[in-house]
């Protein structure tokens, strides 16, 4: 089985997208995902989709956190995720 693979939509000089990046840092090393940044500045449509409305994390192409997210929330999505498949 593959690990969950999470897009975090973001934009530079964000510092809750920044605070996002050490939680989805920390859940790799915990073998619980992969991650991927995806700057929303650099794609006409995920900035109109998204404005400044980030962090946002999504998976499977839809969202799972906006704004704020701890390792405990993160981790728990994370397992509800596992035990659904």
């Amino acid at each position: 089985m593959s690990l969950p693979h999470i897009q975090l939509m973001t934009r530079r000089e964000c510092c809750l997208c920044d605070d996002a990046k050490v939680v989805l840092d920390a859940a790799v090393a915990a073998g619980l995902c992969s991650w991927e940044p995806v700057d929303v500045d650099r794609d006409k449509t995920l900035l109109v989709r998204f404005g400044l409305d980030v962090p946002v994390l999504m998976l499977a192409g839809k969202v799972i956190f906006k704004h704020r997210v701890s390792e405990d929330e993160l981790k728990s999505a994370l397992a509800g995720i596992c035990e659904a498949v």
